[in-house]
């Protein structure tokens, strides 16, 4: 092997080390912004999840507000009869 080629050899396999490097680093940063983006939107769901939690546990109260309240309009109708 002429040094000519070892040379033009050595640059080859040196390019494709830094593509491959490349490769690598772009892999990482792109499985580390999904990771960073599900986490995110994850938290988002929990919150979601809690806020529609509080608003059942608001609906239940006014549902039975609205059930007392129509009891007594019956209650104030059989009177009435």
């Amino acid at each position: 092997m002429s040094t000519a080629n070892a040379g033009m050899l050595f640059v080859f396999g040196f390019g494709l080390l830094v593509t491959a490097i490349i490769i690598a680093g772009i892999i990482y940063a792109a499985s580390s912004a999904k990771a960073k983006s599900s986490a995110a939107r994850e938290a988002n769901y929990r919150e979601l999840a809690e806020k529609s939690s509080i608003d059942a546990a608001e609906i239940r109260a006014s549902l039975a507000e609205i059930k007392g309240r129509v009891s007594t309009i019956e209650r104030m109708l059989k009177e009435v009869e």
